[in-house]
């Protein structure tokens, strides 16, 4: 036997609620096939199950307790502005240095939260969070434009704001697009994998979560979507993008040598959204949120704009082409940024904030240096007791039904010294099916989500095993994000970091094999891999806040 390799491979968004009973209806062979040869299970995400946060617990092994990631933008208790992250926000050490140190050569592929891409042994090309392909996104840096002559329609991101998918002819654009850009990167990846040496190899492709964010109501058969004429008419073109997904698959099984083992896996599952949740109109009708006052009126204007563009009345009275310029226009006037907490909360008399999407959870405005209004100690406790209390009595306007699932205190969920900078409390509702975002200037508390993709993200990815010594037809439960890292590191016969949260999963390989090659750790630490700290221009930000806003996760 040779040197063993790994590849990785990343599924953006892809859950077995959908691949699995489309493995056996035929529509994805080639899935069911390394199903049948491999081992296969959910693979459990972060809590919340958010790409900035799974990600990087992917590429660590680690919890957002010591990766310190909770969104894709820095906890306001770092720094109040909240930039964008970026590769270097993420703590500790990643795949890529580990592998370096111990002498491997690594590949990256569109790997999200890779910008700006740092000196590797081996090769980088930054994923989700890249501005664009005006700026230096490979390394090394004279990568970018072999890649571009090669592949001149290579996309490092899909713009899906330019699209109205509520218009039949920009989703149609928009599938079409989303798969040249998906057969674009799919040559690459072959490109690379011939052309440069490696032994660890991630390329991720993103097709199924933009997908599902904006067509969830027409691939889920429980949807009242399912089953309509829209659904009916744009459910073949769907299907189409998926099927690609599965040649992919089939293609890659075919280029895998003796010494390689293929890891499939997503960063979470996908399910309904059925309403969003106003968490700030909450906190603001308990008293513990103050709007200021300049801007207050501002967000109710712009809210209201927008309920009554999506109205019943006026979606039957005006045609959708003109609905379709009118949204144009007010997201045109719209900056994702100028819209978000600390330039609409006054935080010298707020007591508790919702802060963004994908943190889920609630802030406390803890008194600092920096200032602050709760006391920390017991008014702080009495506070968060009482937050966590009113959140699980929460009910839902509509239905008079409970809306909250759970809530947990933040060290409840998350270890390590970064646990502080999340949020103080976290909650789950509807199994994510209600969703909290930070929107200003609604009445309502809950409303209703039917108008847009209705899909967001669960707990339960993706994961599967396929190669030299791999079981074959083992249905693997258990597993979690966190297990990915050391499992590959375990793969090329490297030791595992002590410091990680994840473990190997052993019982991808028979018992033999782990008798024969038991679990070896090594202490955590040596030289992580460093570049300049370099930010977003203000329009390489407002870039990239423009694909956020569009999948849901700024306001």
């Amino acid at each position: 036997m040779g040197k063993p390799r790994v590849i990785l491979l990343g599924l953006d968004g892809a859950t077995y609620d959908l691949f699995r009973p489309w493995a056996e209806q035929g529509l994805m062979p080639n899935l069911k096939g390394l199903m049948e040869q491999g081992v296969w299970g959910d693979l459990r995400s972060t809590l919340p199950p958010v790409t900035p946060t799974a990600w990087s617990a992917c590429l660590t092994g680690k919890g957002p307790g010591q990766h310190g990631i909770y969104d894709f933008r820095q906890s306001p208790l770092v720094d109040a502005r909240r930039p964008l992250i970026n590769s270097q926000t993420i703590q500790g050490r990643k795949l890529w240095d580990i592998l370096g140190s111990h002498g491997k050569q690594s590949g990256f592929l569109n790997v999200p939260i890779t910008y700006p891409p740092v000196p590797v042994n081996g090769f980088m090309i930054s994923g989700l969070m890249t501005p664009g392909e005006d700026v230096d996104f490979t390394y090394p840096a004279g990568l970018k434009q072999t890649l571009l002559e090669k592949f001149p329609r290579y996309r490092v991101n899909l713009d899906i704001a330019q699209y109205d998918v509520a218009l039949e002819r920009d989703a149609l654009g928009f599938l079409a697009d989303l798969d040249d850009a998906f057969e674009e990167r799919r040559r690459a990846m072959f490109w690379l994998m011939e052309t440069q040496p490696w032994d660890f190899f991630m390329p991720v492709f993103i097709s199924p979560d933009r997908i599902q964010h904006l067509f969830w109501k027409h691939l889920d058969p429980a949807s009242p979507d399912y089953d309509t004429p829209r659904g009916r008419r744009l459910r073949p073109r769907l299907l189409d993008s998926y099927r690609r997904v599965d040649d992919l698959l089939g293609e890659m099984r075919r280029a895998l040598d003796s010494d390689t083992t293929l890891f499939i896996m997503s960063d979470h599952g996908f399910g309904p959204l059925q309403a969003w949740i106003n968490v700030n109109k909450w906190l603001e009708d308990q008293g513990l949120l103050k709007l200021r006052p300049n801007v207050a009126w501002r967000k109710r204007l712009f809210y209201e704009a927008m309920e009554i563009e999506g109205s019943p009345l006026v979606r039957a009275l005006i045609p959708s082409e003109v609905r379709s310029a009118i949204r144009r226009r007010i997201r045109s006037t719209r900056s994702a940024f100028k819209t978000d907490v600390e330039a609409t909360v006054d935080m010298s008399q707020t007591r508790a904030f919702f802060a963004s999407v994908p943190c889920q959870g609630v802030y406390i405005n803890v008194k600092t240096e920096k200032g602050g209004v709760v006391a920390p100690g017991a008014e702080y406790d009495r506070l968060r007791a009482s937050l966590k209390e009113k959140l699980l009595a929460l009910r839902d306007p509509r239905d008079g039904q409970t809306i909250v699932d759970e809530v947990w205190y933040r060290e409840e969920v998350y270890t390590g010294p970064q646990t502080p900078l999340a949020p103080d409390l976290l909650f789950k509702a509807r199994d994510y099916g209600f969703l909290g975002r930070q929107l200003f200037g609604s009445r309502k508390l809950v409303e209703t989500s039917e108008n847009m993709g209705n899909g967001f993200h669960r707990m339960n990815g993706m994961f599967l095993a396929y190669g030299p010594g791999v079981r074959a037809g083992v249905h693997l439960q258990g597993a979690d994000i966190t297990d990915i890292a050391p499992t590959v590191l375990y793969s090329l016969g490297l030791p595992v970091p002590d410091d990680m949260d994840g473990r190997v999963l052993a019982e991808v390989w028979p018992a033999e094999r782990a008798a024969a090659q038991p679990v070896t750790f090594e202490a955590a630490g040596g030289a992580m891999s460093t570049v300049d700290d370099v930010g977003y221009t203000a329009a390489e930000m407002a870039e990239v806040e423009a694909r956020l806003e569009a999948l849901g996760y700024l306001d």
